[in-house]
């Protein structure tokens, strides 16, 4: 669903959720026969899913606006050139999308390889596009830890999108490497 051109996401997990209070708030009416579950019931649960609707929204209209300055900003790099050194600073990943997880939760994260290297890019908000395993991707986003105190590089995505052709490797990252030798005394 989009609103103002904001993908809209809610989880399955938050329908269950205002599910089961209504069901419950049904429960305790037909039990008692008392209006005033219907009548704070109803309205807490609908709540419980306009929270989640608000904060999507909210989320979502944060990366369209910063979409264009990433874009502008974002300097394209290999995935093997991502360290903790970048962390902070607005990048731009091509890649094969190897795993898709999250989506059904609105916060997607998908596994990339460019043939240098693989990394996981994640989205706190649900993807404009659909993406597969083995579809060409390219992401905008900053390099982040994956946890806030340790843990390995990744992309906190900002913008992504179907790519029809990866840019090539440069020579020097596809040639083979040479051959060590080594003497013998």
């Amino acid at each position: 669903m989009k609103i103002h051109g904001v993908t809209i996401g809610i989880s399955p997990l938050h329908i269950l959720v205002v599910v089961f209070f209504l069901v419950l708030f049904a429960a305790s009416y037909l039990a008692t026969s008392e209006i005033m579950y219907l009548l704070w019931g109803i309205p807490l649960s609908l709540v419980l899913l306009i929270i989640p609707i608000f904060n999507s929204y909210s989320v979502g209209s944060q990366y369209v606006k910063l979409l264009p300055e990433y874009e502008e900003q974002s300097k394209r790099v290999r995935i093997k050139q991502i360290n903790f050194a970048m962390l902070g600073k607005p990048v731009r990943v091509e890649g094969v999308v190897q795993a898709v997880k999250g989506v059904w939760l609105c916060r997607p994260a998908l596994t990339i390889f460019d043939g240098s290297a693989a990394i996981v890019a994640k989205k706190s908000a649900p993807l404009e596009v659909d993406v597969a395993v083995g579809d060409n991707v390219e992401i905008v986003g900053m390099t982040v830890r994956r946890f806030a105190i340790f843990g390995d590089v990744m992309v906190h995505a900002i913008g992504v999108k179907k790519v029809e052709n990866l840019t090539p490797l440069e020579e020097e990252e596809s040639a083979p490497a040479e051959e060590i030798r080594i003497k013998k005394y």
